[in-house]
């Protein structure tokens, strides 16, 4: 932390006074805009995470996948999958 004015300079001393009313509402301003810096750096920092990450954003990769691809072409895949595992079930019965 800065060594600001209202400090004493030497801990050992101890004709420190303390704060002014005026310098308590400085400090209380100073914090809470760096507060408010920090939240606004946080909150942009996870919008770019969550943007570039694979599976989310709209510009991921599984989205402008899933963008191509109509609601009967999910369809036709989830049969396909079905089939395709009820087929490989009953070979491992005989």
């Amino acid at each position: 932390m800065l060594n600001l004015p209202p400090y004493p300079q030497n801990p050992q001393q101890n004709d420190w006074s303390g704060h002014t009313l005026e310098e308590i509402r400085m400090r209380r301003v100073l914090v809470q805009a760096r507060m408010e810096i920090e939240k606004y750096k946080l909150e942009k920092a996870f919008n770019n995470a969550k943007s570039n990450t694979i599976f989310g954003g709209s510009g991921s990769a599984v989205s402008r996948i899933a963008n191509t691809f109509s609601w009967m072409e999910y369809g036709f895949f989830i049969m396909k999958a079905i089939r395709t595992i009820r087929s490989v079930f009953r070979k491992k019965k005989n």
